[in-house]
Parts: structure tokens; sequence; C-alpha cells
């Protein structure tokens, strides 16, 4: 079966359904993109029943899809088990403006496909054994699967030589559901790519999130995300902005829309460093929306990503203090901003609170001691409410500050280019509750053209 057509770039948004019958008996559907933009325009494959089975975008160099009945023969971004006969649909969703014509084909086969690869099921439900208390992972990647260049079975090499601990592979709109065979926790995870207007990486999901489903025509693309982002909660997942404030000449990646600043529980605030046409005044800008959101009692912290689409892999790196090596607690102790990021490798961090040992991201009352020790050189700042209260040079820093009610602390290492290369997240006490609510209250102030 043959379906073909042609986007209308008039449409900034398109919704099409191709319906088709699947006899009883059948144990395998292929689904092959033969022609179409690459560009995000999304395509699902729905069931008689109603489930989603195949999720992924013409953005990929993955062009052929398998549904089965067994997990082994199944193919990645898509759910296996029973096929239903009955009445199933392919939907495409063209999220902002692309002209192009398409074809998509489906076969209906008996037999399955057995296909024998090193592959894991991505699962929420991992435990490993506890073996230190800082753990780094990679929080924002891409591989063929979408529009990386690196292939999974690269990217595994890439993992085991830099020794990171955890993973959140974020395709672009799609959800991976198999990976390499890594004994490290892989958190199921996807960059919500609508348009180059605004992305946002979804932390956690449990199952597919069909935007099909999601997106009208003829509504405002705040409403569709906030119904997105309600989907994303209601599954326990969580939500970060990524690259804010990225716009060139070459390309605008920063946030447009005016969404709910309650509805993000993270902001990218270090994102592609060795990139090509990389520029750190971004990130800047980036660090200056997070001082602006806590200062304004926002319990919003900093992750990073090397968002990488080539080979280079865990530059930045997110490390994260964990009581259990688990999924489970990557995600929670995330959610606490019980991390920092660095460029330079782990450093040493000790906390205390009135002799108490504490951690990023905890609520604090009283004199604070914090000790930091970086295998490299740095300019160090501390910074409260947004303003920087001291400042050192070295590979040491050791601070003692009284945090009073209102108020929060943070650290920050910047190479002699004024580079971030080390953030790490806020300690506070008592913030106030939240005047600003909608992210154009903070991009008009910090996004000066």
């Amino acid at each position: 079966m043959i379906f073909k057509g042609k986007f209308d770039n008039n449409k900034k948004v398109e919704k099409l359904e191709y319906k088709f019958e699947i006899p009883e008996g059948t144990n395998r559907i292929s689904l092959n993109l033969t022609k179409g933009p690459f560009q995000h325009v999304l395509i699902s494959l729905e069931d008689s029943e109603g489930r989603t089975r195949v999720l992924t975008s013409f953005k990929t160099f993955k062009k052929k899809y398998y549904v089965t009945t067994h997990w082994e023969s199944t193919s990645n971004c898509c759910i296996p088990g029973d096929i239903p006969p009955g009445e199933w649909k392919i939907k495409l969703l063209k999220p902002y403006l692309v002209e192009s014509e398409f074809e998509l084909e489906v076969a209906v086969e008996n037999g399955n496909l057995i296909k024998k690869e090193n592959m894991k099921k991505i699962s929420l439900k991992e435990h490993y054994p506890d073996i230190k208390e800082w753990y780094a992972g990679e929080l924002h990647n891409h591989t063929t699967v979408s529009d990386g260049s690196i292939t999974l079975k690269d990217l595994k090499k890439e993992i085991l030589e830099k020794g990171i601990d955890f993973i959140f592979p974020t395709e672009h709109n799609s959800i991976l559901t198999k990976y390499p065979d890594l004994d490290k926790p892989i958190i199921p995870s996807t960059e919500l790519t609508l348009d180059d207007l605004g992305h946002f990486n979804l932390f956690g999901l449990r199952q597919f999130i069909d935007y099909y489903d999601f997106i009208e025509e003829n509504e405002k693309r705040e409403e569709s995300l906030k119904k997105i982002f309600a989907e994303v909660k209601k599954q326990g997942g969580y939500i970060s902005l990524n690259h804010p404030f990225h716009n060139s000449s070459k390309m605008c990646l920063g946030l447009f829309y005016n969404i709910d600043l309650k509805d993000l529980d993270f902001i990218e605030v270090i994102n592609s460093p060795t990139s090509l046409d990389r520029n750190s005044y971004y990130d800047k800008k980036a660090l200056e929306a997070l001082d602006m959101l806590w200062k304004d009692g926002h319990k919003i912290f900093a992750v990073a990503g090397s968002d990488n689409h080539g080979i280079t892999l865990g530059d930045p790196l997110n490390y994260i203090r964990l009581e259990k090596y688990s999924t489970k607690n990557i995600l929670e102790n995330l959610k606490k901003g019980r991390t920092y990021i660095s460029r330079v490798g782990e450093i040493k961090l000790r906390m205390e609170n009135d002799g108490d040992v504490i951690y990023p991201g905890d609520e604090v009352d009283g004199e604070v001691l914090i000790k930091v020790f970086s295998s490299q050189s740095l300019m160090w700042k501390v910074i409260k409410n947004g303003k920087v209260i001291h400042t050192g040079k070295g590979k040491e820093l050791t601070v003692t500050q009284y945090v009073s009610s209102g108020e929060y602390l943070r650290i920050e290492g910047v190479s002699e280019d004024h580079e971030p290369m080390v953030i790490i997240n806020p300690i506070y006490n008592a913030l106030k509750v939240p005047t600003l609510e909608k992210w154009f209250d903070v991009k008009d102030v910090v996004w000066r053209d």
C-alpha cells in the first residue's frame, strides 16, 4: 500500500490521516519512508485499538520500521505485541511551514523477522550496584535514529570510553524503545521539536506521546505545548527548556513562545559547547535567566547537554548525587537539583550548613561552608541573589556565607575566556512566592537584541 501527497506550505499546521485494513492473522507490518522532507514532520502508526505503535518523523536517517508480535524483531521507536485486525491509521503532523512531496509504503506480512542484535529494553525500573556518590550523565544527544551522525553502536563506545554513568536519549520527537546492551541506566526521553522556535527535553517518559492528538490546526502553539506538558507531568516526567537564547544569523533555536514558567523543571544553561559555531554568549544569557528566575522564587534547576549531532558526547556532563544507583533515583535527584554541571570532569564538592552535610538543591538556614576542588584552574564566582559577592582563582575555592530567608547561593567556575565550565546548582532559604508567570517576563529582560 502506497500513501503519498504534498504538504501545503500555506498552512502552518497540517494533519493528514490515512486508513488501511489489517487482516486476521497478521504478525508483521512494515512502514517505509520512501520519500519526504528531512524536517520535523511527525509520523505515527495507530492500531485498530487506538494504540500508537510507531512514533517517528521524516527528520531521521532510519527509513524502515517493523512492528511484529515479538520484541526482538520489532524496530526501535516501535511497540511490539498483538497485531489486532481492523482499521489502522497512518497519521502525519506537519507542525510548521514545510512544502514537500511525501510517500510512505505499508506492507502487511506474515512470518516474524527475527533480528538478533545486542540491544536491551529501555525501562524506568532498573537498579544497579551502588559504586560511588556522584554519577555523571548526558542529558541531550542525538543519533542516526533522528538527525545525528553517530550510530547507536558507536554511541555505546563513546559512553564506555568516557565513563558516562547514565544517559537520557533525546531523539527529536521519538522515544527509543531499545538501546545497546549497556549495564547502565538509560532513561526514556525525547526532544520535543515542533519547530525552531522552542525546543524542550522531556525526561522520564513512560509511554509514547502522539503529538497528533495534542495539536489542532488553528490553535496557538502555547496552547498545544500546555497540553503536551500536562501529559508529560501525568506520566511522571519532567520538562527542560533547551538552549533558550541560541539565536544567530544562521539559525534561531531560542524560545519564542510565551509559556507558563510553572511548567518548567529545568533550564539548559550550557548547550553544545564543542560545536563549530559555538558562542558562549548564549549560555551566559541562560545563566542570567536562571538567576532572574531564582531571585523571583522559582526553583528551576540548571542542566546541560552536548546536544551532539556528530560524534562528541559527554561535554558537558551532569553530575548527580545518588543514594541509590537507579533510574528512579536519578530522576528524583535531578528534580531536586542535587546536581552540578562540569566541562572539566568530576570536582570534589563539600557543603555544610551549621556542621551538617548538604548538597546542591537543598534548603538551608544560617551559615554555609562550601569547599570546591577542580583538576583545572578556573575563575570562581560566588553568586547570591543574582549578585557576585566573592571571586577567586585557582583549582580550589573555600567560602563561608550566611544564607538568610529569601536568599539563594550558587557557585560558578569560568575559564580565562569567561566561558562557563562548572555550574553548581543553588542552595536556598525560604524563597518568596514567584511573581513572574510567563517566559516573556524573563526573555524581554534578558534578551536584548
